[in-house]
């Protein structure tokens, strides 16, 4: 029975036998809590005195969580019935009550998870796995609460889980689950946004890509404060998991969704069945649907993004619109731009799918925004708002693209060096590694076809008195909305001095985002008039 118990009135009682383990705890004096739900044969009882022996044959066996200093206790079942657990706050011999959750302008999410070090750790370069947990939600008036729910959590992300203490996560519910007026899903994710002073550099990334109206599917921003056995760990971004779904990157079963990244592929996992580094960019390109491939499905995805390439390679405009949705092509450019996403270079984090196999390839999701804004990586200072240079270029972006050829790869398959100059690339790691010299012809490239220029820059235009009225509307609105939550956070995460820094301060870092994103607006209108 997969249901959970619900808090009710408590029960006072004298005498009651729960396992523990191996052994039983016979509790003298306590409190009970009834389940309307009958997923236990009777009430969960919280005790306040009890005794240690064996447990009869049959008895349902419980496991008691000591909480953290200041959190929350819990009884888990064991056996009998499938995980869940039921936090128990304030509990004395003649009252249960739980703590309410605080509404803080934002909904809350109180996690309670079997082991919380293991959400906590910062020395493992392995993959994270998922730990047990329940998941309860205050939509504190903006929207619907969700009652206490099994679940699964894990660390998730590259930079963030492994540089920093606060940690982005992934949940998992046991059943599909409405988040705060999202379509029902089971898997979701949390970002900390650490390193942003803001915290908005995501949600303003995908506004605009929404704005844009052209991408297929586009992550929600919820913003919510999140507390993990109770520790509270600060404003989060609850959004979707990127992942073939009806509700989210809808492909068919022969379709594909693709990511180009440097960090989940073939330089890190080169045997894996599931990557390859593609024939003719040399990309990194990692297979997220279908999840698992049949024999030959490999060779055929590789075999199919070549015809892509090659076309692009080859500029043929005729055959690149054949087979590529150019219009959220140029949006995810220009995206790009736009945030000096700096991970295009790498690449990292940029997706594109394909509904079927008759389908055409269409970029997105777009996703992972804080290195861009000016962000100094060589410094890791946490400053923003700095370089305002050009990822695709200034003058011509096809002229000097970064193309991988066999002689600028290392051992590892990895490219190492660009065919020209850096234009504010964030460099790499190790004496091999490939040195930011722009991005690969594969987004450049059709550049040198006229009439791809000639589009191009009308989509410019069409966009750009939009994005720059946009930027201030968003931005307003979420500083108004978080402006407690965000102190809050600022309060628990505080930044050491840097050099342009003196703290996390929310509010005065978004109005520098805006002055810096309505010049970078406006400044790239006559870049883009340049190009030839």
């Amino acid at each position: 029975m997969d249901c959970l118990a619900r808090r009710l009135a408590p029960v006072v009682f004298a005498s009651v036998l729960v396992a523990c383990g191996e052994s039983s705890v016979s509790v003298d004096a306590g409190v009970g809590v009834e389940s309307s739900d009958a997923m236990f044969s009777e009430p969960v009882y919280f005790a306040s005195s009890s005794s240690t022996g064996e447990a009869p044959a049959g008895t349902p066996k419980y496991s008691f969580a000591e909480p953290p200093e200041g959190g929350a206790s819990s009884i888990a079942q064991e056996s009998k019935y499938s995980f869940a657990e039921m936090p128990a706050v304030g509990v004395s011999s003649s009252s249960y009550s739980a703590d309410p959750m605080p509404n803080n302008g934002v909904p809350y999410i109180r996690i309670v998870a079997e082991d919380a070090t293991v959400l906590t750790r910062t020395d493992s370069l392995e993959k994270p796995e998922y730990i047990g947990c329940t998941i309860e939600v205050a939509g504190n008036g903006k929207y619907t609460d969700i009652p206490l729910r099994a679940a699964k959590i894990k660390q998730r992300g590259n930079s963030t889980r492994l540089w920093y203490d606060k940690k982005p996560y992934r949940i998992k519910f046991q059943e599909k689950t409405e988040m705060l007026g999202l379509a029902a899903n089971k898997d979701w994710v949390l970002l900390a946004n650490f390193r942003d002073p803001t915290n908005l550099m995501n949600a303003l990334a995908f506004d605009i890509a929404r704005e844009m109206g052209n991408f297929n599917f586009v992550n929600a921003n919820r913003f919510v404060e999140v507390e993990i056995n109770g520790d509270y760990k600060g404003l989060y971004q609850l959004t979707e998991q990127i992942e073939q779904a009806e509700n989210r990157v809808n492909v068919a079963a022969d379709g594909v969704l693709l990511s180009l990244d440097q960090d989940d592929g073939p330089e890190l996992s080169p045997d894996a069945a599931d990557n390859f580094w593609s024939a003719t960019y040399k990309l990194p390109v990692a297979v997220k649907y279908p999840k698992t491939l049949a024999e030959g499905d490999l060779e055929r995805i590789r075999t199919d993004f070549k015809r892509l390439e090659d076309a692009i390679a080859t500029a043929d405009y005729d055959a690149v619109q054949a087979l590529l949705d150019v219009r959220t092509f140029m949006d995810f450019l220009i995206l790009q731009e736009i945030t000096r996403n700096v991970e295009l270079e790498a690449p990292r984090s940029m997706y594109l799918h394909k509904a079927s196999a008759e389908g055409k390839y269409v970029f997105g999701p777009v996703w992972d925004f804080d290195g861009g804004f000016g962000y100094s990586w060589n410094e890791e200072t946490k400053e923003y708002f700095g370089s305002q240079s050009w990822i695709l270029g200034s003058t011509n972006p096809s002229g000097s693209p970064f193309n991988c050829t066999a002689d600028k790869k290392n051992d590892w398959g990895m490219c190492t060096a660009g065919t020209s100059g850096g234009r504010g690339g964030f460099g790499g790691f190790g004496a091999n590694a490939w040195d930011g010299s722009g991005a690969s012809g594969f987004f450049t490239n059709l550049f040198s076809n006229a009439q791809f220029l000639a589009d191009y820059k009308a989509r410019w235009a069409e966009l750009a008195p939009k994005l720059s009225a946009l930027v201030s509307e968003r931005l307003n609105v979420y500083l108004t909305e978080n402006a407690v939550a965000m102190a809050n956070d600022a309060a628990r995460w505080p930044w050491p001095e840097s050099k342009n820094n003196t703290g996390k301060n929310s509010a005065a870092a978004a109005q520098d985002l805006e002055m810096w994103m309505q010049k970078r607006i406006s400044d790239y209108g006559a870049v883009v008039d340049g190009y030839y």
